[in-house]
């Protein structure tokens, strides 16, 4: 008898939550949102062709992605929003099914660990709205954990070869999966079983899927001037020329790796602790045994775990950083409800049926509780508070006004920043976008034409235009020479043609009788008075 039940414990129960919570994230992304979100500003701007790599950041495989969409579509908020959901959908399905294994077929409890990682603030809230190769990495490594229970059941070379899938994807996804990785070869070596799995000579084929794709990206990545190690110890950093010592930097660093992630994931293993934690224990097997052909899969996820933890704290201080963001540690933290419930399910004799129906309920209701509170967030909070409003840019009024002043769309788009920039090519699709931010970044195949230069103006620029303080024509000029590629007087501006205007925000509420708005400037230069080339 599983320790989970309630609603998780029938397939109709299991699918209708997933299908209710799958449609309200979508409604309330598609349906609530005028604008892209954060990071998907980003990966707009990049797809504008075919390369190797995009962002010495980060790996392309979002970006070859998005590109694929872009080239079916063209570029769109619903493409962006179906984009990243998929990979979440992919990402859960994912992580279900290898807990199924893990569990010897417990539907129910791998139902639960799903539901309770998306009953977190981590998961079903900071997931749910912002990140792309994030969500890619998480989703990737539940794939890998998929690929390697289904390797633990029975090693064929055709499980080798969707492990060694899993691994391209993921190393494809975002660089810091090396730390995972190893993460996950350390705990593997912990069991016999894993590490008969892992010393195997058909490992060799996980190597193949690989091949096509990474050596042409790592050709590009070792071209760029950027060392990754150096830009690790700039964000760990936090700016600072000189780290601070070592006693100064560890017990914030290890706040942000080890204590974050645990208590990011505290209502599921809270719960988990309460409901199951008082049931009577196993004397003989706590855990099954090598002899059985499963391995122990709670000791090997809590490795897993604890070694991510470890090297990441190795990294970041051998950089001299001191500081590391909330969302690096989610492939972690994923799997810290299914390591809960698969070792309670190891340790625990027999558990009352209202305790189990409890649990399952209990879940199910924290991950209808986190869904709930991203659409109040996006419908309530969001259009009274919010600082960028990304969501809520009024994108097809900014292009009317764009358009009304001559714009046709077949020039080039020079942004102060992605905010209008990447929004902005939704409505422009064959206009080749440039950024103030990226002044190095040209698309793959730059051909700047002949058309118009729409220059973008940052919101300062623009409040200040608004205000009657007109533009400093030298800071414009000197702003936007690196992406005409010349000197600051070699594309002339008339200032004169410059325009602003507050559009209201969308969904905003009236705040002292006028709604909420957002200064739009810009400066069109006509193509017979000069090219952004």
């Amino acid at each position: 008898m599983s320790i989970v039940a309630g609603p998780l414990a029938h397939p109709a129960g299991r699918w209708g939550l997933a299908l209710a919570l799958l449609t309200l994230h979508l409604a309330v992304a598609l349906g609530a949102a005028s604008g892209l979100a954060r990071d998907d500003l980003e990966t707009v701007f990049f797809a504008q062709g075919w390369a190797w790599g995009y962002d010495p950041e980060q790996p392309p495989l979002y970006n070859w992605l998005t590109q694929a969409l872009t080239d079916l579509v063209g570029p769109s908020l619903g493409a962006a929003v179906g984009l990243r959901w998929a990979i979440i959908a992919a990402g859960l399905v994912a992580l279900f099914d290898a807990v199924r294994r893990m569990a010897g077929g417990d539907r129910a409890l791998a139902a639960g660990a799903v539901a309770g990682a998306a009953g977190t603030a981590l998961f079903g809230y900071e997931g749910a709205l912002h990140f792309t190769h994030t969500t890619l990495l998480i989703s990737a490594t539940a794939a890998v954990l998929w690929a390697i229970a289904r390797i633990a059941e029975r090693p064929t070379s055709a499980r080798y070869l969707a492990l060694g899938a899993a691994l391209a994807v993921a190393c494809l996804s975002k660089y810091t999966f090396a730390v995972f990785g190893l993460a996950l070869v350390a705990a593997a070596l912990t069991d016999p079983l894993l590490r008969a799995r892992v010393l195997d000579r058909r490992v060799l084929w996980a190597a193949l899927p690989s091949l096509p794709l990474l050596p042409g990206h790592l050709w590009w990545r070792m071209g760029q001037d950027m060392v990754l190690s150096d830009r690790v110890a700039s964000i760990t950093s936090q700016g600072r020329e000189v780290p601070l010592p070592l006693w100064e930097r560890l017990p914030g660093l290890a706040t942000d790796v080890i204590v974050d992630p645990v208590m990011g994931m505290a209502p599921p293993l809270v719960l988990i602790a309460l409901l199951v934690g008082v049931a009577p224990r196993a004397r003989a097997s706590r855990g099954a045994t090598p002899e059985t052909g499963t391995p122990r899969w709670p000791r090997v996820l809590l490795v897993f775990v604890l070694a991510s933890m470890a090297l990441t704290l190795a990294v970041v201080l051998a950089t001299g950083g001191h500081r590391l963001r909330y969302h690096y540690m989610m492939p972690a933290a994923l799997v810290l409800p299914a390591a809960a419930l698969l070792g309670a399910r190891a340790w625990t004799v027999s558990l009352a049926p209202w305790r189990a129906r409890a649990l399952g309920w209990s879940l199910a209701g924290l991950a209808v509780l986190a869904a709930g509170g991203v659409a109040a967030d996006r419908l309530i909070r969001e259009p009274v508070s919010c600082g960028r409003c990304l969501s809520l840019l009024p994108v097809e009024a900014a292009a009317a006004r764009v358009r009304a002043a001559g714009f046709d769309g077949r020039g080039t788009i020079i942004a102060a920043s992605l905010d209008w920039g990447a929004n902005l090519r939704r409505a422009f699709p064959d206009a080749r976008l440039l950024a103030r931010s990226f002044p190095d970044w040209r698309p793959p195949a730059d051909d700047p034409g002949d058309g118009a230069c729409l220059i973008l103006l940052s919101r300062a620029e623009a409040e200040a235009l608004a205000t009657g303080a007109g533009l400093d024509g030298a800071a414009l000029a000197e702003a936007v020479a690196p992406l005409v590629d010349g000197a600051p007087d070699a594309l002339p501006l008339p200032l004169a043609r410059a325009r602003v205007a507050d559009l209201p925000l969308t969904r905003a509420p009236l705040s002292g009788g006028a709604r909420r708005t957002v200064p739009f400037g810009f400066l069109l230069v006509p193509k017979d008075r000069g090219t952004c080339r």
